[in-house]
């Protein structure tokens, strides 16, 4: 009796009873709050290394940034349909609070194309007050998104839906910036009515506009390349030569705002042959709350108006903020783990204040982190130096902001997203992810058709789709295998198995076992299977009720133990060794079928098979 118990132990993989898994209590850890607080707050995790090198390299970084934040900052308030002091109103604060709360050094928080496309949409032919109120609407649900820890959110947004998205955007910029190069005006909703109204209009451009925004778009064009021209020569005065064609490439959109703004005052003695920006409120805003009520033409518009007017808006601009902030600091994680929750959450709170001194929308920019990150930014406390200048801008240069031309905003705008244009990935998805391809062209089709907002919807439910088709059809593979001659049915599953995929895996395996003539049993393979729900778990038992009316069995090879106890079937065997798999398959018992299972495995007790009273099944190995 002992020599058989011991071989049970043996071939269950258990030296010793007393080898036997043990329950061990384990203590709730508490709450590391000066972890938590560094992790919120997160300059306390970094400042105290701050040193002077480390300060030199931000300030350069820092300096760079702010002369290319203005003038971007102009050309996204255009955009956005609200005059210029509102881009800039919005460049400062991002920048400011991202240096207490923001992970990512590259990013900078302020006014982008894609958050002035979306304040167009949602407030077109509306007063400035809108656009404001939607940014402190916007910070609400983005500071409750990190609250509740919704950083998982954006991973339901693929690659290709993302760079569809992307692609589309810049487009419905540039054709929204075509009538500003050529000196024409119309407002437009969406890309196709923003050709429509080019074409009706087309008569109406203007010459000179034109003129100047082809010369801006020239300019900028070869500045951005000037930046690959460098000397290969290790002296000291190449070093110094390259370093100087680097930064006059980074600053092209500085330069050739200033250029033409100089060309326009000279001019504007008497009438300027371009159209200008006009004037811009000069002085810092003050710091008070957004405007929640307010009167317009007369009326009195309330909060509970403006929400209904800005519908959809209040949900799809904080989705798309987070999607492109989290977007941007993964880009410049340098293989680091993004905290997408500490990115919702830091988002949250700059729109939240930026509302406060009538910021619009904000999030992080892809070229001003690709500027930060290529200056050698080492913190994020270079954004307090590009905000400085910022503020310095508003002070002192506003009367000057009058004189610049639209046509060179237009030109810097749309050179700025021509490059974020990416035609190459939907050609690599063709050769080879067809199901990425299609998703590709629908959310890139949608976005320019109906809204960037409904493409984005589009391109997030084609994704979720697709996971559900995974979890109702997961990827199983069915043949049929032996071991000495006896012949048997494997089934591998690839992910994990749940109740919409339940019946198709039945039906797969019935179909196998037609063709055997339910003459061979069924050995699935459950090593890749991580989760198993109740429904799935009685589709298994209802599988192995089908085997036993043909006096067959079915296996499952190598299921956690912790799934184990789902099962509730007499009919089920659990193994995980290929020695027990080759004993079970090789029983001619089993294979003839004629004796009962049960009578068997109890009759084998030297095999180590054991019922389990407790949860009333088949047991062949004690798994640990």
């Amino acid at each position: 009796m002992l020599e058989n118990e011991a071989e049970s132990h043996r071939l269950r993989g258990i030296d010793d009873p007393e080898d036997r898994p043990k329950r061990i209590l384990k203590l709730k850890p508490s709450i590391n709050w000066k972890g938590q607080l560094k992790k919120r707050i997160f300059i306390l995790s970094w400042i105290r290394k701050y040193d002077k090198d480390t300060a030199i390299g931000d300030l350069i970084a820092g300096i760079t940034l702010g002369l290319t934040i203005i003038p971007q900052a102009i050309a996204y308030a255009a955009l956005a349909g609200l005059p210029s002091q509102y881009g800039l109103y919005s460049a400062f604060m991002g920048s400011l609070i991202y240096v207490f709360f923001g992970t990512i050094k590259e990013v900078s928080i302020g006014p982008t194309s894609l958050m002035s496309l979306l304040t167009l949409q949602y407030t077109l032919d509306k007063p400035p007050q809108y656009a404001i109120v939607l940014t402190f609407l916007a910070g609400c649900i983005e500071l409750l998104m990190g609250i509740l820890r919704l950083g998982f959110v954006v991973d339901f947004i693929s690659v290709p839906v993302t760079n569809a998205f992307t692609s589309a955007t810049s487009l419905i910029i540039i054709g929204a910036q075509l009538k500003n190069l050529l000196g024409i005006s119309y407002s437009s909703k969406g890309f196709a009515d923003s050709l429509y109204n080019l074409i009706v209009y087309i008569g109406d451009s203007q010459l000179w506009d034109g003129v100047l925004g082809l010369i801006c778009c020239v300019f900028l064009l070869l500045l951005r390349q000037l930046k690959d021209a460098k000397l290969k020569s290790e002296t000291n005065w190449a070093k110094v030569f390259n370093k100087f064609i680097w930064y006059l490439s980074q600053a092209r959109n500085v330069l050739i705002v200033i250029i033409t703004s100089c060309v326009a005052y000279q001019w504007a003695i008497g009438t300027a042959p371009f159209k200008l920006s006009g004037n811009v409120e000069p002085g810092i805003p003050s710091f008070s709350l957004p405007p929640f009520q307010f009167e317009h033409n007369n009326q009195t518009i309330g909060f509970i108006q403006i929400c209904t007017d800005l519908g959809t808006g209040i949900a799809v601009v904080p989705l798309v903020a987070v999607l492109a902030n989290v977007a941007i600091a993964k880009a410049f994680s340098t293989g680091s783990t993004v905290d997408a929750t500490q990115e919702m959450f830091t988002l949250g709170i700059c729109n939240l204040l930026g509302s406060c001194v009538s910021s619009m929308p904000t999030c992080g920019a892809f070229t001003r982190s690709a500027v930060s990150h290529a200056s050698g930014v080492r913190t994020p406390f270079a954004g307090i130096y590009s905000a400085t200048i910022t503020l310095l801008a508003l002070s002192l240069l506003t009367p000057y902001f009058y004189f610049i031309p639209k046509a060179t905003l237009a030109a810097v705008l749309t050179i700025a997203v021509m490059f974020m244009i990416d035609f190459k990935l939907p050609l690599h998805l063709w050769r080879n992810s067809k199901r990425d391809f299609w998703a590709w062209c629908g959310c890139f089709i949608v976005c320019l058709a109906v809204g960037v907002e409904i493409g984005l919807l589009f391109g997030v439910v084609l994704n979720v789709l697709h996971l559900l088709y995974m979890w109702a059809r997961p990827e199983t593979t069915v043949k049929a295998e032996d071991i000495d001659n006896m012949q048997y049915i494997h089934v591998t599953l690839n992910i994990g198995m749940f109740f919409p995929g339940i019946d198709h895996l039945r039906q797969m395996v019935n179909k196998a076992l037609y063709a055997a003539d339910f003459k061979v049993p069924v050995v699935i393979e459950c090593i890749k299977i991580t989760g198993l729900d109740y429904t799935a778990a009685q589709g298994l038992c209802s599988l192995a009720k089908d085997l036993k009316e043909h006096r067959q069995v079915l296996v499952l090879q190598n299921l956690d133990t912790k799934l184990q106890s789902y099962i509730s079937s007499e009919n089920v065997i659990f193994c995980s060794r290929e020695e027990t798999l080759k004993e079970i398959i090789t029983q001619e018992s089993i294979r003839s079928g004629s004796i009962s299972l049960m009578a068997h495995i109890r009759a084998s007790i030297d095999l180590g098979y054991k019922v389990d009273p407790l949860i009333d099944h088949t047991d062949v190995e004690n798994q640990n």
